[in-house]
């Protein structure tokens, strides 16, 4: 089965616009944006897109590739506090109801000093200390299990990829209700969820051979292909490469399709379903302001 991630993105938005005409108020959403990157610049776009079909304002706060990590710090902190001028009609001001920090960030940067002054009550990529919701790539993934009834708590489930956007959350996310998280490095034989990166590529058919799903998020064109995977596994991918005018995930499609029970392909796959999230994470904290 070849999911429809547009499609599924599609049905998401349309519960999200009877929801959003139900607030008291229009929702604006401030995105942190540094330095200049094609690939972020297309991501920043698409969410844009999304915004405007709900009726939300997004407005995006650039800022000069050698800012400081202190300085970037204080410009997300005025975005906790402050207000930012509404374009529906421009006379209007509206509070900021959700920040992203788009990553990747300059070098330079460090990154959890940044992440973590972001208000949780607006954090809405879940990427601070303590959020208050599910990483949209988590929620993304949990949508797919529900909407296919794939029951993932008990099959082995690898992750490729250890990602703050991706492998992490995805990771914790499955990890929730355990005692114990484990890594691959752990020996513990009962472990159903295991997390590697792409360092680890020379392992990698071992550990994709065994795996009933398989979520990848590193970026790297066909990284896994269809000698590498078991009949009937569920592959959901998150990878995002550029070759030419071609976009590519990490699953090598041609080969992978023939064999899996249900993979997401790229683009049109997981990527529309995660940016809905991401406005599905805005109206709960929303909701539910407290």
């Amino acid at each position: 089965m070849i999911i429809d991630g547009k499609n599924l993105a599609g049905e998401i938005l349309a519960k999200l616009k009877k929801e959003i005409q139900k607030l008291p108020r229009r929702l604006s959403v401030g995105a942190v944006f540094v330095g200049k990157n094609p690939a972020s610049e297309s991501f920043l776009k698409q969410k844009a897109k999304i915004a405007e079909i709900l009726g939300v304002n997004f407005k995006i706060f650039r800022h000069e590739l050698n800012i400081s990590t202190e300085k970037l710090a204080k410009e997300i902190m005025k975005l906790n506090k402050n207000q930012i001028k509404n374009n529906y009609p421009t006379s209007r001001r509206s509070s900021v109801n959700g920040i992203i920090v788009q990553l990747p960030l300059p070098k330079h940067i460090k990154i959890e000093s940044v992440l973590n002054v972001i208000n949780p009550k607006k954090d809405i990529d879940a990427l601070s200390k303590n959020p208050k919701v599910l990483a949209p790539t988590a929620e993304a993934v949990k949508f797919i299990f529900q909407k296919y009834k794939i029951n993932y708590k008990n099959k082995n489930i690898l992750i490729v990829g250890r990602g703050r956007l991706v492998g992490k959350p995805i990771f914790n996310w499955l990890n929730a209700n355990k005692s114990h998280r484990q890594s691959l490095r752990s020996k513990c034989s009962s472990v159903k969820v295991k997390i590697i990166d792409e360092r680890q590529k020379n392992n990698l058919t071992r550990y994709t051979n065994n795996s009933d799903i398989i979520i990848s998020g590193v970026g790297k064109a066909g990284l896994i292909n269809g000698n590498m995977i078991k009949r009937n596994a569920v592959l959901i991918d998150f990878g995002f490469s550029k070759k030419g005018n071609k976009i590519f995930g990490d699953f090598n499609f041609a080969t992978c399709a023939k064999k899996a029970k249900l993979i997401t392909p790229v683009p049109g796959g997981m990527g529309p379903i995660m940016v809905a999230m991401l406005f599905n994470n805005l109206i709960k904290l929303n909701k539910n302001p407290t």
